[in-house]
């Protein structure tokens, strides 16, 4: 079984329920059910079928209750540790792209430079004890002003650390269309830190995934299952080779057929895709499950497929490329 590789895994996503129990008693924060409860009445949009089987929680909601709850340098750095032995043992990872909001805990009065350094932790622990490497991705919030997002990447440039590689640009797609945090992500690419963004994912056109190449300058996509609403953008997106970080699991438990449907035609199409778990403690699913789900529905590409375009997406040099094309491929 191959080693796998998860680009696009957020931090919040992927908190043990009994983590965040913990966390939340330790750290003051009220949680409206306990946390091994919450976690399955996760449904961002719910139907008026589903309606009924509720109480629901968005899963934005649920992201806050967690970004309250990790305060301290340790809280990040067991969270991070946690998040790749998770993937170590339910999907044989090897190596992932954690996302953070910054903003979220800096607002809350959590230090970036605390949060930083938790960060790196994890991951220094994570390599030695379970041999599964890993960067981390500073997301902008889009519900922030540009202005936040510039000063968010200026603080990221000032507290340089090896670990924390790009840019990217998360939560509600509506919210804050990527034209509004150009200069952001321009002084990003200035600083030489990787950029990518969650386009195509709720709003219904084409465009926001155009945008995030030509004005964000985005070297991947995530999400991007929209593009298929433009022919043009689709064939100049598979012209480039642009890799869109996949996922089929969603909190939108109604699109999760959509999401396959979807997922199929961007391959059919000639676009690169690659596979990856999201928020996988919250929906639930797994790495291994969504590769299993790809290989089911894309039957025409084989797991290798997948796991090369996560190498070539992946956040790190080319000579770490070819590292981890060498570790998982053999060549």
């Amino acid at each position: 079984m191959l080693q796998l590789i998860d680009l696009h895994l957020h931090l919040p996503g992927t908190v043990r329920a009994h983590t965040l129990a913990e966390l939340a008693t330790k750290n003051g924060v009220e949680l409206p059910m306990p946390a091994d409860h919450l976690y399955p009445r996760i449904n961002s949009d719910p139907t008026e079928e589903e309606k009924g089987k509720g109480p629901w929680f968005p899963l934005l909601r649920v992201y806050e209750l967690i970004s309250a709850s990790l305060r301290t340098r340790e809280d990040f750095s067991r969270v991070v540790y946690e998040a790749l032995e998770d993937g170590l043992r339910n999907s044989n990872l090897c190596y992932a792209e954690l996302a953070f909001s910054p903003s979220v805990h800096m607002q809350a009065g959590v230090e970036y430079k605390e949060m930083a350094a938790g960060i790196s932790d994890g991951f220094a622990r994570a390599r030695e004890t379970l041999g599964v490497d890993g960067r981390a991705i500073a997301a902008v919030n889009r519900e922030d002003s540009g202005q936040v997002a510039v000063q968010l990447v200026e603080t990221v440039i000032e507290h340089s650390n090896d670990d924390i590689v790009g840019i990217g640009l998360d939560f509600y797609e509506l919210a804050g269309m990527p034209e509004k945090f150009a200069e952001a992500f321009h002084l990003a690419g200035e600083h030489k830190l990787y950029r990518t963004a969650h386009a195509g994912e709720h709003a219904p056109t084409a465009e926001t995934v155009a945008t995030a190449i030509d004005l964000l300058g985005c070297d991947r996509i995530d999400h991007g299952y929209q593009i298929l609403r433009d022919p043009k953008i689709v064939e100049r997106c598979a012209e480039l080779g642009t890799v869109f970080n996949v996922a089929f699991t969603t909190s939108r438990r109604a699109l999760i057929q959509w999401r396959k449907d979807s997922v199929v035609a961007m391959v059919e199409a000639g676009l690169r895709i690659s596979i990856n778990s999201d928020d996988p403690a919250l929906f639930p699913t797994t790495l291994r499950r969504e590769m299993d789900l790809a290989s089911e529905v894309v039957p025409g590409k084989t797991e290798a497929w997948f796991v090369s375009n996560s190498i070539d997406a992946a956040f790190i040099s080319d000579v770490d490329k070819r590292r981890l094309r060498n570790r998982v491929l053999g060549g």
